[in-house]
């Protein structure tokens, strides 16, 4: 299925969810990210039970420190 991350189009398998995608498509650490599907952030306790969606919507925001 397709998926749009940080406006960037992505094929995904159906059934992936959240936190797949984030560790085995993004290859992300999830320490310190935020995810947002379709403008709604998910709260990291959901991350594995939110499947996404054909034309999903995502955008992954990462912490920083500085000043």
């Amino acid at each position: 299925m397709n998926i749009q991350i940080n406006s960037e189009q992505k094929m995904v398998p159906d059934g992936t969810s959240v936190h797949e995608f984030v560790l085995n498509i993004l290859l992300l650490d999830p320490a310190g990210k935020a995810i947002a599907v379709n403008d709604t952030i998910v709260p990291k306790h959901l991350w594995e039970a939110t499947l996404l969606q054909e034309n999903d919507r995502m955008l992954v925001i990462k912490a920083c420190s500085g000043g």
